[in-house]
Order: structure tokens, then sequence, then C-alpha cells
């Protein structure tokens, strides 16, 4: 029997849950409402639902340091400088890894998904926030203080913040009203990485016209003479998926 590690991931709105073995499957799946008052009473009422499993992998939306410490989460503004990793080590006795849920999105991507075949894949979570994870040869690069990313906290040229820039114009009825957010975000992604390929998942990443308005936007970036390719997940909760992975590739 494959060993299995139970994937928590959390969103601005909703947490994930479920058995994930090695190759992405997902068992005994669930999910709820965010927690805003007790994010971390909820996460451990969540793992002692689960039995069978050999390890534990956390994907959380926000600055997560490479020793397993949240920093902060711009969604859950409750939650900030919790050391997850140590906490549930010591509650469950499970190896546990905490990474950023854009980062696991990214792993699952380079394992499993489109990425499989590529050295350096993207992965950018449209949803109540942007997340962008970055995958280097299959290991998640954060960063020295799990900043590599965190692209919704660009500065404008206005003072303002870029999630607070895209969050004055949403909701977005088709990918074309988010054409400039894209342009910005997508431009940033090309010239800071250079990645092989850029993977989209998240609410809004389904409009219609979206892969052919991101992909039209990764050409020539920069006018530089470049096409990154911009592709759609196709994987069921990748973020949960590569939580999962994350834990078990330790």
């Amino acid at each position: 029997m494959s060993k299995l590690a139970l994937g928590i991931d959390v969103g601005g709105t909703k947490v994930a849950a479920g058995l994930v073995n090695n190759a992405g499957k997902i068992t005994r799946f669930s999910l709820e409402p965010t927690s805003q008052q007790n994010l971390l009473g909820q996460l451990v009422r969540i793992a002692k639902t689960y039995r069978g499993y050999s390890s534990i992998g956390l994907g959380m939306p926000g600055q997560v340091l490479a020793a397993g410490k949240v920093v902060r989460l711009p969604n859950v503004k409750r939650f900030h400088n919790v050391d997850l990793k140590k906490i549930f080590e010591r509650k469950f006795r499970k190896l546990t890894t905490v990474n950023n849920d854009a980062d696991c999105f990214a792993l699952a991507e380079s394992l499993l998904g489109w990425g499989r075949n590529n050295r350096c894949v993207v992965g950018v979570i449209l949803g109540t926030g942007t997340g962008v994870g970055v995958v280097i040869n299959k290991k998640i690069f954060q960063g020295k203080d799990g900043l590599v990313g965190e692209f919704d906290h660009l500065l404008m040229p206005n003072g303002e913040l870029l999630r607070f820039y895209v969050k004055k114009a949403r909701p977005f009825k088709n990918a074309a009203q988010a054409k400039s957010y894209l342009k910005i975000l997508l431009n940033h992604i090309v010239i800071s990485y250079n990645p092989d390929i850029i993977v989209l998942a998240g609410g809004w990443s389904n409009l219609s016209g979206m892969q052919r308005l991101a992909q039209s936007l990764t050409k020539n970036t920069g006018n530089y003479k470049t096409i990154t390719p911009v592709k759609i997940s196709k994987i069921t909760y990748p973020g949960l998926v590569g939580a999962g992975l994350a834990a078990l590739k330790r």
C-alpha cells in the first residue's frame, strides 16, 4: 500500500483537506469555510478527523518561512507569527511541511501536471487574492523570507498595492476585464523568472477567454523575442494535492 499524506489547503474563503498519495489521488475529501476567528483551532480539528497517514502537508495563503512558520496571511488577519510545523509535529507526532498555497499548486503542476517535463514552473492562483508559486528542478523556491511570488504586494506608481488595484476592479465577468491586471502580473513573472511554463488556477482562471488572453500577454514580454506557454490547470484541487506531495517527498 502506498503512503498517504494528509493535505490541507487553506484559502482566503475555504479550507480543503484530504488524504493524498504519490499519484495525486485524493480520498476522504472535505471542504469548509475558512475560520477568520480561530484558524489554528480549525486546522487542528480537521487533522484530528483523519487516520492512516504518515505525514501532514499544509498550504497557507501568505508568507511562510522555510522552517514552517507562518508570518502573515493577508486574508486571515488574526493569524500571524504561528509556527505551524512545530505545533503540528508536537501534537500529531507526524512529519509536517508548511508551504505557501501557490507553491503547493506549482509543485503539483511540476510533478503531475502541465509542468512535469519542465525545469522552471510557475503556478498562479487567481482567487480571493493572487498567489504565485515557483518550482525549479521539482523543488519549491521560497526565497530568504518566503516572499517569492508575493506579487499581490507590488507597489503601483500611485502608491497602492497591486492587490487593492484588482480588488476595486473585481468581479470580472470575462477575461478581457482583467487584462490590465493580468498584463502587470504576467509581465513581472516572465521578466523575473523566465519560466518554461505558467499554469493558472483559481476562481477567475476559468473566465471566458482567459487562456487565450494570458497567452497573448506573455508574447514578446518587455520587447524581448520570447513566448512563455500558459495553461489552465487540469488537476482537481491542485493546492491540496501539492500540499500532500510536499509532505510525501520529504
